[in-house]
């Protein structure tokens, strides 16, 4: 056995593999998650390789919209309980009790452990817009009961995930200030002859606070151009929410839409690549509706959205 002190090892230090295929190791301490968060961003187009013991039932489901997970058990064992769709001939439990067994979790798959001995596990995960659910509240959930139109309809997404928070500042350098003056760190975005000003910051939880000028508005908000003398369309603060696939957007603005809410902007594919919508709330509050990000969709330079 190589004891060697410098070499390093798997439970102490996990490894991030990018879209090209290069490794970064990440120690393992406990700021990990949030050192993760700060290299890494959002993790669009990265695997994350790691090692985990657990003596108990994992508290959470989790989810992976963006890639299948492999799952291989170093020691102990444990079920792998996965929440499969309706039609997918798989197995719902994969007991792992011999080492080097291993199973693949299916790319949007809920699935969580439930442990008959301290277990110890590699993964690789595609961690972009991992999502989690307390286990009380995945199994408490309930069908809704449907009529035979919406049974025929695809099936309506329910994670979603409060994260970001845009503010559309009529002084974009006196809000950066301000915000700044809080002792929060700012990144903008370089500027162009567009006269587009963004700027980010990615709070220690993840969330993220972003900053717009009008001229960006106008381009991702079809409220703001159509709406030039209404101010219910010019709403300066539009929350944030991530759903976990681009048909899901489509799925709520209509099923939200339907039900009276006013369409501030219909869905489409965003310049930064994201699907995106936005749709008011019952004070005229913008609530953005968008999907994880896919770098392949990126475009620029960045065209209008269509008009609702």
């Amino acid at each position: 056995m190589n004891n060697d002190p410098t070499i390093p090892r798997i439970d102490s230090t996990f490894v991030v593999f990018d879209a090209r295929g290069t490794a970064t190791p990440v120690d393992v301490t406990p700021g990990f998650w949030d050192e993760l968060t700060r290299r890494f961003g959002d993790f669009s187009g990265k695997l994350l390789v790691s090692s985990f013991h657990f003596e108990q039932d994992w508290p959470t489901w989790e989810c992976h919209p963006h890639g299948d997970e492999w799952i291989g058990l170093l020691s102990g064992d444990f079920d792998l309980h996965m929440d499969l769709p309706d039609g997918h001939d798989g197995p719902r439990r994969v007991r792992l009790h011999k080492p080097g067994a291993f199973v693949i979790v299916p790319k949007g798959v809920w699935h969580t452990a439930r442990v008959r001995a301290p277990s110890a596990a590699l993964f690789v995960t595609p961690g972009q817009g991992t999502l989690t659910r307390p286990v009380t509240q995945h199994e408490a959930q309930e069908p809704a009961a449907e009529d035979a139109a919406s049974a025929a309809a695809a099936p309506l997404h329910t994670a979603l995930r409060l994260n970001q928070l845009n503010l559309v500042c009529r002084d974009v350098d006196a809000s950066l200030a301000f915000y700044r003056a809080m002792g929060i760190e700012i990144h903008e975005a370089p500027r162009g002859s567009d006269d587009i000003r963004h700027a980010k910051a990615r709070l220690p939880d993840g969330f993220l606070l972003e900053f717009d000028n009008a001229a960006l508005a106008r381009i991702y908000n079809a409220a703001w151009r159509r709406d030039a003398g209404d101010s219910a369309g010019h709403n300066r603060v539009v929350v944030g929410i991530t759903l976990p696939t681009r048909e899901a957007v489509d799925q709520h603005f209509a099923k939200l839409t339907a039900a009276g809410y006013a369409g501030r902007q219909c869905p489409f594919d965003s310049f930064w690549g994201q699907r995106y919508a936005i749709v008011a709330d019952p004070d005229g509050n913008a609530v953005g509706l968008m999907s994880p990000p896919d770098d392949s969709r990126r475009t620029w330079p960045p065209a209008a959205s269509p008009d609702t």
